[in-house]
């Protein structure tokens, strides 16, 4: 049931902010760097939003924290297709709307890891964070299809989709059970930050600018690419490769975790960030066609694969206390990358510099392959990993 609901959820969301900007500016009526910094806004609340509730995330049930949660994103999504109806351009307005869309989502989101993680023991969190990662990326890549052709027929019911996908989803959620395992980390104070030793607490800052960096290239495809493309294929194009995307995951993330358990998670890392920058540097030739672009949604969604989960399951292992707070921390370092990117991007694509956005994209890729390589290379932990760690 959890599976459902990280795919509703996602859906809800992922349907929304692909064509934000593009909705904002075509049917809105705001302009194209309002639109931008809406978006940039609405990010940074998805994925900072959890890190301000931490401290009541796992006092709470995540049961309660989920329909709550998933009840105020479907709330808020209503305001957007109020305000969108009433043509209201006031950009502080939007900005405190999409800012609660996004705060709602995220504590769901993060409700949903923690709900995940404490129902799994510690050997089994890759795989099943794997198969959270496919149940939201199915949601990520179906639902911005189905937005596309919303989008195209009905601009101002655009934001009706993830009112009724909030309401579906907290309607499953009341089936949730409140067990859990518990596992020691639960268990610790809140003070457990004071006892970390220079090197736990080194570790996990290199740690986290390695997943900021990876995020900075993931994010030009999902948010800075449906804008840049718009100016050359239709939103259905587009979404068909959101749903490109979405049908790779599905197939593909289980088999793809488990085959590369079998290697190094350093040479993961290494291997996942080039992909992803060998596709975010050919997002740039878009113009060469369309049919380039089916060769580099694999590159970007497989890299993805091998690094999401791998990410999400290596920050609780180095973190010695709450689960939630390590994910409420990992999300928001994931979002302001995204974020940064997204907004930069999007400025930059404004400006016909679209280009150079992707090259950033793929540049911050090589260097975490790079800083990988050189853990590997003088045989020392440099970014939270241990050299024959699988």
């Amino acid at each position: 049931m959890i599976y459902l609901i990280r795919f509703l959820s996602s859906s809800a969301w992922s349907c929304f902010y692909p064509f934000m900007a593009v909705w904002l500016h075509g049917v809105v009526g705001l302009t194209s760097s309002s639109a931008s910094v809406v978006v940039g806004f609405a990010i940074v609340a998805n994925r900072v939003g959890a890190l301000v509730f931490y401290g009541v995330l796992d006092k709470v049930s995540h049961r309660y924290e989920i329909i709550f949660s998933l009840f105020l994103m479907a709330l808020f999504a209503s305001l957007m297709l109020a305000s969108a109806h009433l043509k209201i351009t006031n950009i502080a307005i939007w900005i405190v709307i999409v800012s609660l869309f996004g705060i709602s989502n995220s504590v769901s989101t993060i409700s949903q890891i923690s709900y995940i993680v404490h129902n799994f023991k510690e050997g089994m969190h890759e795989k099943a964070l794997a198969y959270e990662n496919v149940a939201a990326n199915a949601g990520s890549g179906i639902a911005p299809f189905v937005a596309s052709i919303l989008l195209t027929f009905s601009g101002s019911l655009f934001a009706a989709l993830p009112v009724g996908l909030g309401v579906v989803a907290a309607c499953c959620a009341y089936y949730l059970h409140n067990s859990r395992l518990v596992h020691k980390r639960d268990t610790k104070t809140a003070n457990i930050n004071s006892t970390f030793t220079q090197l736990r607490d080194r570790a996990l800052i290199i740690f986290m600018v390695i997943n900021f960096l990876t995020m900075i290239g993931y994010a030009q495809f999902y948010y800075v690419f449906p804008t840049y493309a718009t100016e050359q294929f239709s939103s259905e194009t587009v979404g068909q490769l959101f749903l490109l995307a979405s049908a790779i995951i599905i197939i593909a993330q289980v088999p793809i975790t488990s085959f590369f358990q079998r290697v190094t998670k350093l040479w993961r890392v290494i291997i996942s960030n080039l992909l992803i920058a060998s596709g975010v540097l050919l997002l740039s030739n878009s113009s060469g066609g369309q049919f380039s672009l089916y060769i580099v949604v694999p590159l970007i969604v497989i890299g993805e694969m091998i690094c999401g989960p791998l990410y999400q399951a290596q920050a609780v292992k180095i973190w010695s206390g709450s689960s939630s707070t390590i994910m409420s921390i990992q999300t928001c370092i994931w979002g302001a990358a995204e974020a940064l990117a997204a907004v930069a991007g999007l400025l930059l694509v404004a400006h016909g510099g679209g280009v150079a956005s992707f090259i950033i994209g793929g540049g911050a890729c090589i260097l975490v392959t790079f800083t990988a390589w050189m853990s590997i290379s003088s045989k020392k932990a440099i970014i939270g990993i241990n050299l024959t760690e699988k």
